[in-house]
């Protein structure tokens, strides 16, 4: 039977984390600090950018979301750890997204274009 449009999302979640976490050299299904970041910045662009807070950096937040996620301070996340973030910042981009994060607006006068071509709307 066809696979749903949720059942992809989910499956593409355990393979880009797969992708990062598997990384050499260690390729340990952990998420190290650099990992995590590269995967948010590569796949999850347009979250971060609409749900970052005022005066903090694309870096710093992603910190800030690692600090979080660590519950167990053991300096990488395993998959619950990311998927918990994961729906964090879809939480907090969906109570923003009643108007805001659409058609990559960012946040209202964020100053900055969006020429980085990340699809938005239904693909």
């Amino acid at each position: 039977e066809m696979t749903s449009k949720l059942e992809k999302a989910l499956n593409e979640v355990i393979e880009v984390y797969h992708k990062y976490s598997e990384k050499k050299p260690n390729s340990d299904d952990f998420l190290q600090k650099h990992e995590f970041k590269q995967l948010l910045k590569q796949h999850a662009k347009s979250f971060l950018e609409c749900t970052l807070p005022r005066g903090k950096t694309e870096d710093e937040y992603i910190e800030d979301l690692f600090k979080k996620a660590d519950k167990n301070k053991n300096g990488h996340l395993h998959f619950e750890e990311f998927v918990t973030t994961l729906g964090k910042l879809a939480i907090h981009a969906h109570d923003i997204s009643h108007g805001a994060c659409d058609e990559g607006s960012g946040k209202p006068g964020d100053g900055h274009g969006h020429g980085h071509g990340h699809g938005h709307g239904p693909n």
